[in-house]
Parts: C-alpha cells; structure tokens; sequence
C-alpha cells in the first residue's frame, strides 16, 4: 500500500510533500512519486511517527487488584529486576493510548527504590506480550526523588539524602559478585551501565537531586544518563550539558500546578536549542497517565518554541535515540516498524487538527 501526496514528518526534523509504501508491517520506501500497488490519497493529511512516551508505568498497575507492580519494596536497591516480567500487554491496551497517536511506551519500575530493575519498550496495542515487546533491558530505572525516603524511611532502609547517595555509590563501586543468578544478573546490568552501554532512566524531580545524582556518578564519566519528571533541569542546565545527559519532562497539568511555578518551559526550550536531547512523558507527580497528557506538555513548550518539528523530535526520533529502539521505531523510514499517525492538519501547529489513524505495524489500531 502506498500513501500518496502526505505532509510527511520524517521525526528527525525533515519535513516533505511526498508518499510512504507500507508492506509486510514496515515501511517498504519513504519518498516522492512512488508507484505500485494499492494507492490511498492522502493529499491534506499530515503523517507523523507513532508518538512514543519517554518513560512510564503503563501496563504494570495490576488494576484488577490496585497493585502497584512496578514497585519493589523488599529492597531500595534491586537492579536485577527485569519490568517485562510485571507487563500486562491487556491492561496497556484498555488504556487506549493508541488513541491519542501514542504507539509505544518505555514501560519502567517505579520511582520508590533507589534502583528499581531494568526498563522496557513495548507497543501500546495488542495481545500478546512477546508480539508487543519492542525490546527489554533498555535502561536502569533509579530514582533520587522522595519516594524513596517515604518508603523505606519507615523501614531498614535510607531515610535521608546522604544514605541514598551512600547506597547508590555501593552499588556501583561493587566488583565481587557471588555465582548465584540474582548476582550475576546485578553484574550484568551494572557492567552495562558503567560502561555506558545500558543508559540509566533517573527520576529527580528538583535540582539538587539533580545535582546530587550527577556527583554521585561521577567517577563513572562513561555512564549514559536520562533525567526524568526533571522539572527543575534549566536549574542544573551547565551540569547537565556537561555530562551530556539527557532530560524527560513529566506531566504539567492539574495538580501539578504547583510545579509549573518553577517550570521555566522557555529556559527548557533553550536547552534543546543548545543540544540537549529531550524527551516527554505523560507521568507526573499527579499520576497523571491520561493519553492526552503528552500533548499537554507538548503545548506548553510550543508556546515557546519555534520549531515545532523540534518538538516532534521530543515524542518520536529522540526516545528511540535515547533507549536504544531506532533500528524499528521513532522515524519515517525505509525499514523501520509501520507504526503512524495520520492528522488532518499538523496538531503542533494548530490545535484543531485531528487525528484521523493510528496505524502500528502496519495494522490500523484506531480510526476516527
């Protein structure tokens, strides 16, 4: 099937009047004048990427039983734990975030312990856990946030800042590991963060947990990192740049109101105008998963942004980048997963655009 006459939005800040040919769920070609096979006009539409969450709980909330699946409580520090094996492809798909354009989720362990397991990528619609798997191990989720101090702070565990910095240290100064699987799977992904090829998913919602995060893992200068519900980030912006981390902004809206007092959307834009990689998420200190969420972020910093595609960039292209799944999604091109969102306008530009499709591997999840 080809897709003719599409604003196309390629994701990495191109954009073209041209037709995209889907076959056997990837994208066969990207290009102008393509010919063959069933033809759709698409001539006044605009094709985007499947949007992508940059990093939340979706599909571990066991809601039959009000459970919190993506929080280990037996220990602050367990990065051993893999979150696939607490996924419920069944509940993701109820969410219907497809609905909203969204097609993949970085599903992660929760913000409660210090390390809290490995993170994963998943499709937002399906069945069948394997099929919806984009891919696992993607990051180590940590978190330097108060969750953690209001957990184990009751129990044997951190109660103040100085003992998560202390735990955090540990874990990554450790060199001995026993045979059994738990320590040679706490091998495996610390090797990988430390050499910097398993990026490290890190909740810190305020500046000095920023900060203190960044002093923390200094003396592993290789280590790739990703700050998230970072809405203090412009507060820490030369540490930030210096490290050359990367920054996912939570969920702004309702009662997070008290935080968008000191989220500064303009010196955030300045930021990723000056290299810094963004990303967004429709989790907030709220637990405000409502699909619509990522465009509510993505409209306030439009208003101070002038390249919308930059911000296109945020919910597409840099997500995939930043966890490591831009050889299947994130991008218009040749190769990659089918996965697209067909608008009759361009919705980063005016708010009356709708969404018309969401189309993941080719099969159309959702049509207006």
């Amino acid at each position: 099937m080809i897709l003719k006459n599409a604003r196309i939005h390629v994701g990495n800040g191109e954009v073209f009047e041209g037709d995209l040919e889907i076959s056997g769920g990837k994208i066969a070609a990207v290009g102008k004048n393509l010919s063959g096979g069933d033809i759709r006009d698409m001539a006044g539409k605009d094709i985007f990427p499947g949007f992508i969450d940059s990093g939340n709980f979706l599909g571990t909330q066991d809601m039959a039983y009000f459970a919190k699946d993506y929080n280990e409580n037996s220990s602050p520090v367990t990065p051993y734990l893999d979150i696939w094996h607490s996924f419920d492809p069944d509940e993701l798909t109820l969410q219907e975030f497809y609905k909203e354009g969204i097609t993949s989720v970085v599903v992660t362990p929760g913000n409660e312990g210090i390390l809290g397991g490995t993170c994963m990528v998943a499709k937002t619609c399906g069945r069948n856990i394997n099929k919806m798997t984009v891919r696992r191990d993607v990051a180590l989720k940590a978190s330097f946030t108060g969750e953690v101090l209001r957990v184990f702070g009751a129990k044997s565990g951190p109660k103040t800042p100085m003992a998560m910095a202390n735990l955090l240290k540990e874990a990554l100064s450790q060199t001995v590991y026993g045979p059994d699987y738990r320590s040679q799977r706490t091998k495996e992904v610390m090797d990988a963060v430390r050499e910097g090829r398993m990026p490290v998913l890190a909740a810190c919602e305020t500046a000095p947990e920023i900060e203190r995060f960044l002093e923390v893992t200094k003396p592993w200068p290789g280590m790739k990192l990703i700050f998230t519900l970072s809405y203090e980030a412009d507060r820490a912006w030369e540490s930030i740049k210096e490290r050359g981390a990367a920054v996912v902004l939570g969920d702004t809206s309702r009662d997070s109101m008290q935080l968008m007092r000191r989220v500064d959307f303009a010196a955030l834009v300045k930021m990723a105008e000056s290299g810094t990689t963004f990303g967004l998420t429709v989790l907030g200190p709220n637990m405000s998963w409502g699909r619509e969420m990522l465009f509510w972020n993505a409209s306030k910093l439009l208003r101070t942004c002038k390249d919308s595609e930059m911000v296109v960039s945020m919910m597409t292209a840099n997500p995939a980048e930043l966890f490591g799944v831009s050889d299947r999604i994130g991008l218009l091109r040749e190769g990659l997963d089918a996965d697209y969102v067909v608008y009759d306008g361009n919705p980063f530009e005016s708010c009356g655009a709708k969404l018309l499709e969401t189309v993941i591997n080719g099969e159309t999840v959702y049509r207006a």
